[in-house]
């Protein structure tokens, strides 16, 4: 069974920024253009931490990384992420259109920390096939920021028990 516990998350200030002008897709689904269009929208913008732009004086002490991990850090001294006081399990429902259909879905989950397993463990199962590049691209991103900005999904069988908590 899979260990998860309850966590301190940070969040955006929604006094100090518009919700609507930092959110992003995933960072493996952000066009060149959608990119820029994300700078645009914010200095505060989340594209600045999970997929900053290049330049070409880009070296091991100056990078995309080292600019996320200063950004991340100057963000939470300045106040523009808040965490909250007490470690939570987050719920979330998201609706949406089914492909190829009109019909509606609601996915429904939580946000939790989850200890890292063994996949020979067989306690987490890959639900994609996953490449080396962007691993080693995210692992560095976590290594400099010492944070995750995204999620990694996981289902699980629920007798009704977890969908009532929820």
């Amino acid at each position: 069974m899979a260990h998860i516990v309850p966590f301190r998350a940070l969040r955006y200030d929604p006094k100090r920024v518009n919700p609507s002008t930092v959110v992003t897709q995933p960072y493996d689904k952000i066009t060149p253009a959608a990119q820029e269009r994300y700078y645009a929208a914010s200095p505060y913008n989340l594209v600045r931490l999970i997929l900053g732009k290049h330049a070409p004086a880009d070296n091991d002490q100056a990078n995309v990384y080292t600019r996320a991990s200063t950004f991340f850090g100057d963000w939470r001294r300045q106040g523009i992420f808040l965490q909250d006081p007490q470690p939570s399990l987050y719920a979330y429902a998201q609706k949406f259109t089914v492909p190829g259909t009109s019909s509606t879905a609601e996915r429904r989950g939580f946000i939790a920390l989850g200890r890292v397993e063994d996949y020979s463990a067989a306690v987490v199962f890959r639900h994609e096939q996953t490449l080396a590049k962007p691993k080693a691209d995210r692992l560095q991103l976590l290594r400099s920021t010492r944070a995750h900005f995204g999620q990694i999904f996981m289902l699980y069988n629920d007798t009704g028990e977890i969908d009532a908590l929820l």
